[in-house]
């Protein structure tokens, strides 16, 4: 896109290596993870084989061998909990058109039953600001509690800082909906995590002058006619491993389904407390959406889609849309490598490079001095053997 492009932090691009590894791993679909999970694995055999030492006794090669592959899996571990447990720079988005919002239309916060628990609707708020959004819909799990703390924080004009809006993430008929633009005024259409279809279809959904947004979320399925409520937009991006899967395997029948029925795609973080990068930011066009307060600021979202529909919303997507053969899946660690060197910015190639000289530097420091320490203790085995 013409108007929108990435702002690193300074850290980042200081910590190009770490992030720009993290990121690229946090993104992978539930299938290119199994193909990174077996890639490293592969590539640890092959280079404990290598390593291999044959005259030593076998019971001894044995309890080496367990001992190295405990440690290899612990690496493994602590890899996958840096990647979402400890906080890093955010590449964020910036759009130069001056009607451009850049919107999140699933998240969620610790109200949430299976939300992070330090995952508070402010910290909800500060990821997405770090990430360029402008408004985001807080979908917790059958509830509104998160939202509507989150609303106590929000900036009176929607241009003053990231908007918090109402929604509601619920099960109908085994798929899960997201439902914007709804307040805990509505909560008889909502039982626990379940929909109401009938209260919602009578009381909600005809009672505002303009009604809520259904998303279809992922994973799930793709029949809207499976669906006791009528759905006005289908999800083209959603963070959740399992989601980029079916997203990677079905992108086409997404497609096609939105336009044919005129729904609007929109990109969801999908963010539990658990996530740092983001897979895709959801752009609108929509007049002085700066002065608006909060509450405005949701209606006219509404009003667009529904005005709109398939082409009111662009998405901007950061992850590239992932293999569908399996022998693609297979091939996910070179490709991720190849495409993560060759839209790095020339800020990040430079601390590619510092960072690659700096641990060429180290090990060469280190393997000297190992040789060194070793030195007398060798010469003192041959004294030793000589006497």
């Amino acid at each position: 896109m013409r108007d929108a492009h990435l702002r690193l932090p300074f850290w980042y691009a200081v910590l190009a290596p770490v992030c720009d590894a993290l990121d690229t791993i946090s993104l992978f679909s539930q299938r290119q993870h199994f193909a990174f999970l077996g890639t490293c694995a592969l590539f640890y055999a092959m280079w404990r084989w290598w390593r291999r030492n044959p005259e030593s006794a076998r019971h001894i090669r044995f309890w080496k061998e367990f001992l190295m592959a405990g440690l290899a899996l612990l690496a493994m571990l602590t890899l996958y909990a840096a990647g979402t447990m400890l906080p890093r720079p955010i590449a964020r988005i910036a759009i130069t058109s001056p009607s451009a919002i850049v919107i999140d239309f699933h998240s969620h916060t610790n109200f949430s039953w299976d939300g992070r628990a330090e995952f508070t609707p402010e910290e909800n708020r500060r990821w997405h600001e770090a990430s360029g959004f402008d408004a985001a819909y807080v979908t917790d799990h059958g509830t509104f509690d998160g939202a509507i703390e989150a609303a106590k924080h929000n900036p009176s004009r929607a241009g003053d800082g990231t908007v918090l809006l109402s929604g509601i993430e619920v099960r109908s008929m085994g798929q899960h909906l997201d439902v914007l633009g709804t307040d805990a005024g509505d909560s008889t259409a909502y039982k626990s995590d379940d929909l109401d279809e009938k209260t919602f279809l009578q009381k909600v959904r005809t009672g505002k002058r303009v009604p809520p947004i259904v998303l279809l979320t992922l994973p799930g399925h793709l029949d809207p006619q499976k669906t006791a409520v009528p759905i006005d937009a289908v999800e083209i991006s959603d963070a959740a491993p399992r989601a980029l899967a079916q997203i990677d395997l079905q992108r086409t029948t997404i497609l096609n389904l939105a336009e044919d029925r005129g729904l609007a795609m929109v990109g969801g973080s999908n963010n539990h407390g658990w996530a740092r990068a983001v897979p895709a930011w959801s752009v609108m066009e929509i007049a002085d959406w700066r002065s608006m307060t909060p509450s405005e600021l949701d209606t006219a979202i509404r009003e667009t889609i529904f005005r709109g529909g398939y082409r009111s919303v662009r998405v901007i997507e950061r992850r590239a849309p992932g293999p569908v053969s399996s022998y693609g899946v297979a091939w996910t660690v070179p490709l991720a490598i190849w495409r993560m060197l060759i839209t790095v910015s020339w800020r990040e190639r430079v601390s590619w490079l510092v960072w690659i000289w700096v641990g060429y530097l180290a090990f060469r420091w280190l393997t000297s001095w190992t040789r060194a320490a070793k030195g007398p203790m060798y010469a003192r085995g041959e004294l030793a053997a000589l006497a």
